[in-house]
């Protein structure tokens, strides 16, 4: 029994040493390409359904596509009219296969608006149908919820609560509320660690990104100071508080998934690289490469990520890449967009 007790002892000190040891040198991931899509492509963001499809926004043209997730066939679901919009940011599920998506306004290569307007789409997939032949047979249904003429460049969305959306001025650093019913939208939040010259020689004019709500504070990616932030909101989104720096060492950081245990998996676009990062909700913690370089084609310019919903992947995580159109690899090289995944078992 002592033995045992023993042997129990230097078990539990073994594990308690791997799970300190892979916090601060996690693994590198291995990536599977489950989808390529056509040359060029940018797919700048992703919802996954509750039946497993993957919902992919595309950017450099304003279409969504659904990417079955055993075969890796993409079909499109709708494309809004090329001459009004660029193309399509964040996705987001509110409630069950109903699904808000943000068309952008035209931009230059700085992503500065140079016509056009940013609006908000209701994409409601209850009655999508996919023959056996891979035929669309049922379209979604898709409205467009409101315009926001005044935005600079809408980028991230986060669902709020059954009736809000947040979404991120990506350009100006600042987080509009959207009700969903009313069409009615006010700013919320404009916080200095949201602006993209919170970095003292900004790379880029691109500030407040990807936004999730994680344990009652909203989290966004500043990309040009290369952190991820949050502050703690009340119910309606309103912030409590002071803003901090929540992850630390992420250059180019575009979008980001939170998961319940508080690991973070931070897409950096133009790096081409997938961190992880493991919060603190006291303290800036810092991030580690798990995938991808800037010298890889693997993740080229990783743009978001998501969990599985079935069973069967409920571990991985779902990336979707632009090709490194955004920043080419080595000054040149550019390839098509692409939804990858990894195994996250191990952090």
């Amino acid at each position: 029994m002592q033995l045992l007790s023993g042997l129990l002892g230097l078990a539990a000190v073994a594990s308690t040493t791997l799970a300190a040891v892979s916090k601060s040198s996690p693994p590198a991931a291995n990536v599977s390409v489950l989808t390529t899509f056509s040359f060029p492509s940018w797919a700048e963001n992703l919802a996954v359904r509750a039946s497993g499809e993957i919902l992919v926004s595309r950017l450099e043209a304003p279409a969504v596509y659904q990417i079955d997730p055993a075969t890796g066939a993409a079909t499109l679901v709708y494309a809004w009219d090329a001459s009004a919009y660029k193309g399509c940011l964040g996705i987001a599920e509110m409630t069950t296969d109903v699904f808000y998506v943000i068309t952008s306004a035209f931009i230059d290569d700085d992503f500065v608006k140079q016509s056009g307007i940013n609006s908000i789409f209701e994409v409601d997939m209850r009655a999508f149908v996919i023959g056996s032949d891979g035929v669309v047979t049922t379209n979604a249904t898709v409205r467009k919820l409101v315009d926001v003429p005044e935005a600079d460049f809408l980028n991230g969305m986060a669902v709020l609560d059954d009736s809000y959306i947040l979404v991120s001025d990506v350009y100006a650093g600042e987080i509009y509320k959207i009700d969903t019913a009313t069409a009615n939208y006010s700013v919320v939040i404009s916080d200095p660690l949201m602006k993209f010259d919170y970095a003292s020689h900004p790379p880029t004019n691109l500030g407040s990104n990807g936004i999730k709500i994680h344990d009652g504070c909203l989290y966004w990616t500043n990309t040009a100071a290369g952190f991820l932030a949050r502050i703690a909101i009340d119910a309606g989104a309103n912030p409590i508080g002071s803003s901090a720096i929540a992850v630390t060492g992420v250059p180019k950081a575009d979008d980001f998934f939170i998961r319940s245990d508080g690991v973070a998996f931070i897409c950096q676009n133009q790096m081409d690289t997938l961190s992880v990062a493991y919060l603190d909700n006291s303290a800036s913690t810092p991030a580690y490469a798990i995938a991808g370089s800037n010298t890889s084609t693997i993740l080229a310019g990783v743009t978001a990520a998501k969990f599985g919903r079935r069973s069967v992947d409920e571990s991985t995580l779902y990336l979707s890449t632009s090709g490194a159109l955004a920043l080419a690899i080595n000054g040149s090289v550019v390839v098509a967009g692409t939804i990858s995944s990894i195994d996250t078992t191990l952090y």
